[in-house]
């Protein structure tokens, strides 16, 4: 919130704040009353249960109005795999952020809406006060209970309002921070805990410590050995082939060279899969988008507020990524995605897809690597592949 524009911001949260505060408190009221009305015949369970799922809706929204502040923090849900209503609904009632999202829609709904209404009120008021001088002007001899009975009087109603106006500012810029420091606390806190359709995958429990620098060495070795002689070869069929007068010898130095084109292209890929140049130069989301450019089915890339990490956690994620979604493409490339987010000192990567699900980690997936490798820095990786999709990876790697 830098600059002139600041104040204003927060005023704007906290006026909205205020503006959905109230239909807030209205409906866990209604909820409330009408859930232990009922109870009795049963028929208020499934109302007190709406009740404890509605701060999924209003943290929604509430992370939404935080951009007014300059930020929005991640969804602390996962991605369900689940789709109906009933299934969906106990998979979120499962987890921790729903109830923190319970415990802060409790918070904004009995205290924090009336500290936005009256930090929003001030100012607004103050700002409406300078106009005494015009409704003076034009013959309103009242004013918000003032009375302008001369120029003077209307001048000073107006001068008075200048100080409103910026105490008030300050007062909603302090509401502001206070409501926001709630809100991010409870709002973007992750679901650490364990998710009641994932299983986790298990290592196989091998030692990878020296992995990062093995795989350096090859990634060294393959570009600056066999990457080079590929190109010098490649251009040594060209050069044979445009001094043959032979048109059948031409044509197979032709095949030669395409073919050892192909290679070296393939040769390059392999590299780029070990490990991207980009993720050293640019981070895991740029390593992750160029990855998923060369994907052969749609990939939606959610990584918000991910800057540079340790290189091992940076190169375990991106490994976790690749390995997830070569399994999609091998299986058909069904519509996939990656979402992850920084909770506290722990990295949260999810990789899903829409395909017939059924993954196997002992069926030669790549999943047993990809649980060795990210157990080997201390996380942890989890699916949930029902029959019929989605299929969906998580991994957690600590950024400690």
């Amino acid at each position: 919130m830098d600059g002139a524009r600041g104040p204003w911001r927060s005023w704007l949260y906290v006026a909205t704040g205020a503006l959905v505060g109230f239909p807030t408190l209205v409906v866990v009221l209604v909820l409330a009353g009408l859930g232990m009305a009922l109870s009795p015949v049963l028929v208020g369970l499934p109302i007190l249960g709406l009740l404890g799922l509605s701060g999924v809706v209003v943290g929604k929204v509430e992370r939404r109005r935080l951009r007014l502040l300059g930020d929005e923090p991640p969804s602390p849900h996962r991605t369900l795999t689940r789709r109906g209503f009933l299934d969906r609904a106990k998979a979120r009632a499962g987890e921790l952020a729903t109830w923190r999202e319970f415990a802060y829609t409790l918070l904004f709904a009995t205290g924090l809406w009336l500290l936005d209404y009256v930090a929003a009120v001030l100012p607004f008021v103050s700002l409406l006060l300078l106009g005494a001088p015009v409704a003076y002007w034009l013959d309103e001899p009242a004013y918000f209970g003032f009375t302008l009975t001369s120029l003077p009087a209307a001048l000073l109603v107006a001068a008075v309002a200048v100080p409103g106006v910026v105490l008030g500012l300050l007062l909603a810029t302090g509401v502001a921070r206070l409501h926001a420091k709630a809100a991010r606390s409870l709002l973007g806190a992750p679901d650490a805990g364990p998710d009641a359709d994932m299983a986790a995958i298990e290592s196989n429990g091998r030692l990878l410590d020296a992995f990062d620098a093995e795989r350096r060495r090859i990634e060294r070795d393959l570009h600056d050995g066999a990457q080079q002689r590929l190109v010098a070869l490649t251009m040594r069929l060209d050069m044979i082939r445009l001094r043959s007068d032979d048109p059948a010898v031409r044509a197979e130095l032709a095949t030669a060279h395409a073919d050892a084109r192909t290679t070296l292209a393939e040769l390059r890929e392999l590299i780029q899969g070990i490990h991207p140049h980009v993720l050293d130069e640019r981070g895991l989301p740029a390593a992750v988008t160029d990855l998923v450019a060369r994907h052969p089915g749609p990939v939606d890339v959610r990584l918000p507020g991910l800057g540079r990490l340790p290189s091992t956690v940076e190169s375990t994620a991106f490994f976790a990524v690749s390995e997830a979604l070569t399994n999609v493409a091998k299986n058909g490339g069904a519509h996939a995605w990656v979402h992850g987010h920084l909770a506290g000192d722990l990295l949260v990567v999810e990789i899903g897809d829409r395909g017939t699900g059924g993954a196997d980690p002992e069926a030669g997936s790549g999943l047993r690597g990809l649980a060795d490798r990210v157990t080997a820095v201390g996380g942890r990786a989890m699916l949930s592949s029902p029959l019929g999709g989605p299929t969906v990876v998580r991994v957690e790697i600590p950024c400690r």
